[in-house]
């Protein structure tokens, strides 16, 4: 529980930090590469997820006989691929490690599936 909103503050904080490098020290970069509306995609989604963490780690509390945990795990385990990707694209050629970008969207899109299941199965 304390991990996971750690985790999901730490999200938070870092789309924070990231929407404000490329909104100025980073921006010229991200126009001249064309990774301006991916980078934005990234920060959105880091914060997204930052916040669907704290809320995971407050359900894991009320309810720690349902496995919210393992919504935690495909949130970091996607957010990581997904928008750790898209923000390594954005300064650099990754090469084939862009192969990790959808596969980390994948996670993220079974996750959402996951937590809307076990809400509406369980949570009473």
């Amino acid at each position: 529980m304390k991990t996971t909103i750690a985790i999901g503050i730490f999200f938070a904080f870092f789309s924070i930090l990231m929407n404000a490098l490329g909104s100025h020290a980073v921006k010229t970069t991200l126009i001249e590469r064309q990774m301006v509306d991916s980078y934005q995609i990234a920060c959105n989604f880091t914060m997204y997820h930052g916040l669907a963490l704290i809320l995971l780690g407050i359900f894991i509390h009320l309810f720690p006989d349902i496995k919210f945990e393992y919504v935690s795990y495909g949130f970091i385990a996607g957010s990581l691929l997904f928008q750790g990707v898209i923000f390594f694209k954005s300064f650099a050629d990754v090469g084939k490690l862009g192969m990790l970008n959808p596969i980390g969207g994948s996670i993220l899109f079974l996750s959402w599936i996951y937590f809307f299941y076990i809400v509406v199965r369980f949570v009473k």
